[in-house]
């Protein structure tokens, strides 16, 4: 190999620096520390702290489910047609940084809120989680549209892709503990608080509310941070994109042209069980520990099994990366989500007091849940990386880049997984000792409750692998029609350079 053919494997391979692509997967990190963290206690905050009654609640979530379909797709498409001296995604993310962080302290920042009537509770409620979506849009999209865009090539994408993922999961991994450490382990009082006087109820949230002040006060300054070093040191737009052409399709029409790509419509729907997998299986994994192993509440094993996983994903990363440059990142995909069901089916015979070859079944689990990275892993790494290939052709087909389009109907459908995964958790409980809180092993509602959490755990996981499997197994972009997308994209770079 010549001196040149080595500089320009090496330029296509790294093309931005290591420190760079750090940087770059702060904006992630941003991105999901604050939403784990509004996920995590939202709910609990205004039902049990700030006392809102529940039809005000159901309420307010349906009026943020109407205003959450309309500004996740419009914000992509607006994105793409931004016109500035910083770029299409960087100006976004130097306007919202300071308001995105100010609001995830108003989440909660709201001195005697307590105390007043339940149309005003409900009234800033709505109000403050509708402006957190917003502003959360408008981060989370601009940061994910410019992974295509800012890493060209699939080998670079997957090199970044698992950085940017290790900063993911540093991201869930303080969204989940930030409220452990400065609320304690009474982040849901409602059993606590609901048979008290008035008088001692509103002392008792009152001496609540600081704790949620400092925790949003805490995420709000690391989004501050996070924010801005993203902006300064981790975004690169290419200058041929930083202007617009005016035939560019406008808003509408760009969400058209991207939901007649059928390639991405059935990649997102595979995501999209993707998702639920994720989230039915991180709510189900404290459960059968609590209730199949019999780990005590606040017990430090079931920290450990959720922090094993997230840690064995993050080592899974460099072989999905190998996986994927070697067999195809589809395939690839596949394979991980084949290892991923094998990984869950020991969970079924697991059970408390057990033990196998002088392990408990506790430890086992431990060990089990380490496998189950590799699913875990394959489930984060692939989706930017084939998204990116799934941009590069509509760009090639339609002459512009619309990166933010893409990503902005992602997250619309991927909102959807929520609900999936909050149905199958209904499902499962239902009639089946949930509500009476009867776990004795002898009793036939605790063994009902017991099934009904294995097939939480097992059953309706490995059903959405197998969706993603059969519908991957469908995507077209891979094999020869990629090979020819990649070079089409090569060839277009070479004339912009």
């Amino acid at each position: 190999m010549t001196e040149e053919k080595k500089k320009r494997k090496n330029r296509d391979e790294h093309r931005q620096p290591l420190g760079t692509t750090l940087a770059f997967g702060l904006g992630a990190m941003t991105d999901q520390m604050s939403h784990q963290m509004f996920q995590f206690l939202i709910f609990i905050y205004f039902y049990s702290v700030i006392g809102i009654k529940i039809e005000s609640l159901a309420l307010g979530f349906f009026i943020f489910a109407v205003w959450d379909s309309i500004n996740d797709p419009i914000m992509g498409p607006i994105s793409d047609r931004t016109k500035s001296k910083f770029g299409r995604r960087r100006v976004w993310i130097l306007i919202i940084t300071i308001p995105f962080a100010l609001v995830n302290f108003f989440l909660f920042f709201f001195p005697g809120l307590h105390t007043q009537p339940d149309w005003v509770k409900t009234t800033y409620f709505i109000v403050i989680i509708m402006l957190y979506d917003l502003f959360y849009t408008i981060f989370s999209t601009n940061q994910l549209a410019l992974f295509p865009e800012m890493f060209k090539t699939e080998k670079e994408r997957s090199r970044a892709n698992m950085w940017k993922n290790i900063m993911t999961i540093i991201g869930v991994l303080i969204g989940f503990v930030m409220p452990t450490l400065f609320i304690g382990s009474e982040v849901a009082p409602t059993v606590i608080l609901e048979n008290l006087p008035q008088i001692f109820l509103d002392r008792a949230r009152a001496e609540l509310m600081p704790r949620y002040w400092i925790t949003g006060g805490v995420v709000a300054i690391l989004v501050l941070i996070g924010g801005f070093m993203f902006f300064k040191f981790g975004m690169k737009e290419d200058p041929v994109e930083l202007t617009q052409k005016e035939s560019d399709p406008g808003v509408f029409h760009s969400l058209k042209m991207t939901f007649k790509n059928k390639a991405f419509i059935i990649f997102i729907l595979a995501n999209l069980f993707n998702w639920f997998v994720f989230k039915t299986l991180t709510t189900a994994i404290p459960l059968y520990g609590q209730f199949v192993l019999g780990f005590q509440e606040g017990d430090f094993m079931l920290t450990i099994m959720l922090l094993t996983a997230f840690l064995s994903a993050t080592a899974f990363f460099p072989l999905m990366r190998l996986l994927g440059n070697k067999i195809g990142m589809r395939n690839a995909f596949i394979v991980s989500e084949a290892i991923w069901i094998v990984a869950l089916i020991p969970f079924t015979f697991l059970r408390e007091g057990g033990a196998w070859l002088g392990l408990s079944h506790n430890t086992w689990a431990v060990i089990f849940m380490g496998v189950n990275g590799i699913g875990l892993s394959g489930a984060m790494f692939f989706v930017d990386v084939i998204m990116g290939n799934i941009i590069d052709e509509d760009e090639i087909n339609n002459g512009v880049r619309r990166e933010g389009a893409y990503y902005g109907i992602n997250a619309l459908i991927n909102r959807y997984s929520t609900i999936f995964s909050i149905g199958a958790i209904a499902l499962v409980f239902a009639g089946q000792g949930w509500a009476t809180y009867i776990i004795n092993p002898s009793d036939i509602q605790g063994a009902a409750l017991q099934v009904g959490i294995r097939w939480l755990m097992i059953g309706f996981t490995i059903a959405g692998i197998l969706i993603v499997i059969l519908l991957l197994s469908f995507f077209p972009l891979h094999g020869e029609r990629l090979k020819k997308v990649k070079e089409q994209i090569a060839a277009k770079q070479t004339v912009k350079n």
